[in-house]
C-alpha cells in the first residue's frame, strides 16, 4: 500500500515538475513574441527578480501570485487574459492527474 501511494507521489511531482516546465516554456515563448524584450530588460521593468523570472521560464520555480500578476501586467494583461494567452500556448489534453485519480 505504501509503495503504490509513493510511487503515485513521484508520478505527481514528476506532471507537476512537467507542468512547471511547459507553463515556463510558454511565459518565455510570450515574452518574445509579446515584447521583443530580453529577460534582463523584462524583470527589470516589472520589477520580477531577473534570477525568479529565469527560473519560471525554466521550469525549475513555481510562480507565485503576485510574480505572475506583474508578469501579466508586463504584457499590458489582466490575470485572466494572462492566464488565457498562456494556455493557448500548452499542449491541449496536458492533465496534471491522471484518469486513476478521479
Amino acid at each position: 500500500m505504501f509503495v503504490k501511494k509513493f510511487e503515485g507521489f513521484v508520478t505527481l511531482k514528476k506532471r507537476e515538475s512537467e507542468y512547471c516546465k511547459i507553463i515556463g516554456a510558454a511565459i518565455r515563448a510570450l515574452r518574445i513574441e509579446k515584447t521583443g524584450k530580453s529577460l534582463c530588460m523584462f524583470a527589470y521593468e516589472n520589477d520580477v527578480p531577473r534570477s525568479t523570472l529565469s527560473r519560471i521560464e525554466k521550469g525549475t520555480n513555481e510562480a507565485q501570485l503576485v510574480t505572475l500578476k506583474k508578469i501579466a501586467e508586463g504584457f499590458g494583461w489582466s490575470m485572466s487574459e494572462f492566464f488565457s494567452n498562456v494556455e493557448k500556448e500548452l499542449p491541449q489534453n496536458f492533465r496534471i492527474f491522471d484518469d486513476e485519480h478521479y
